[in-house]
């Protein structure tokens, strides 16, 4: 019966889908699943159970259901345009607009970001293609190359893009880690090239795929629907893509390791809340997944003894105002790891850290 929490990733992109089909107003209902998420989880206690599946794909069909879902947001957004219940122009227009990009921005990015990044992960071409075609709903259709090549190697250390630096806001992060993460993609398949001997610019480099895909989505919009709905569809793979890297901001923030040092639980903050669980496909449920990326979502085990953050829905709200996230959840947490978790030499380079950040030296090392 787990496996039938993961059902609400189909169930919330479907919002999003009817909202478009009934048009109007309507077009707010996906984005109107954000604030009875983030509701839900902070009402109701962490989940900390393990998950017990019993056949796996009673868990994964719901990811697959969630790529078609994708590709019907899309299409009921499109249907609204040609159909006029969804105006972009004229009395109401700013409305129907800013409910339009709301709602396909925040299910672009979230729950396809924990799909997508389950996928990647998987051994099977099929899955990681999958997570391509995801990837690109938020305008990174390579992501899972620098993931996993950068990310996965280096985190908490600075050489990952991914990993927050203490005092550094969400506002900066988002666009440096997005540079990062393009620019890891680009360098990690130069250099697979010229490891087979081939030229850089050769057919078999992705980013001639990710350049045609991130082409044909908001191509498709325009051949389809005209101008309006195509300004929409480029503004929702930025916003999408600023939007992801925003709830990335909380998975390291501030975390440091040294370089080439084991990986130990203590290396990523956990969000155990009930609904970042299973609306994030347990990616929120976080360090085991780095002790071994292949571990399925549904048998990676909480840890609730590993530095844990509050609910993930609430770390955004109030990453929004940097000093209250500095001052009531980010020193407060990284002030314990630093005591509590990290190794001398960690302790060092966090209290380097921190006074790069201009913040107290809090341990003695």
């Amino acid at each position: 019966m787990d496996s039938l929490r993961y059902y609400i990733v189909p169930l919330t992109t479907s919002c999003g889908v009817l909202g478009f089909l009934l048009g109007g107003p309507w077009v707010w209902l996906g984005i109107g699943t954000f604030p009875a998420l983030l509701l839900l989880d902070v009402a109701f206690p962490n989940d900390t159970a393990q998950r017990k599946i019993g056949s796996g794909w009673t868990a994964d069909l719901p990811l697959y259901m969630h790529v078609v879902l994708m590709f019907a947001l899309y299409g009921a957004f499109l249907y609204s345009v040609n159909t006029g219940s969804n105006s972009l122009a004229g009395q109401g227009a700013w409305s129907q607009i800013a409910g339009t990009v709301l709602s396909l921005t925040w299910l672009s990015a979230v729950p396809t970001l924990p799909v997508a990044h389950e996928l990647m992960h998987r051994r099977h071409w099929f899955p990681r293609r999958m997570s391509q075609v995801l990837n690109t709903f938020y305008g990174d259709p390579n992501r899972d190359i620098g993931h996993v090549m950068t990310h996965h190697i280096h985190l908490d250390t600075h050489r990952d893009s991914d990993t927050p630096l203490r005092g550094e806001t969400m506002y900066s992060f988002v666009f440096r880690a997005s540079w990062g993460a393009y620019k890891d993609a680009v360098e990690a398949e130069a250099e697979r090239l010229r490891r087979q001997g081939r030229s850089v610019w050769h057919l078999s480099n992705r980013l001639y795929q990710e350049i045609g895909m991130l082409v044909a989505v908001p191509l498709s919009c325009y051949l389809i629907a005209g101008t309006g709905a195509m300004l929409i569809a480029l503004g929702t793979l930025l916003y999408a893509k600023l939007l992801l890297e925003g709830f990335n901001y909380f998975q390291h923030y501030g975390l440091v390791r040294e370089e080439g040092a084991q990986i130990q639980k203590h290396h990523a903050w956990n969000h155990l809340g009930p609904i970042a669980r299973t609306l994030g496909v347990e990616i929120t449920n976080h360090i085991n997944h780095h002790m071994d990326g292949y571990t399925r979502f549904y048998d990676l085990r909480p840890e609730p003894k590993a530095p844990q953050m509050p609910s993930l829905f609430l770390c955004f709200l109030v990453g929004l105002i940097p000093p209250l996230w500095f001052r009531f959840i980010a020193k407060p947490r990284l002030k314990d790891w630093d005591e509590r978790f990290a190794s001398a030499s960690e302790k060092k380079l966090a209290m380097e850290a921190n006074a790069k950040a201009g913040w107290p030296q809090w341990v003695t090392v």
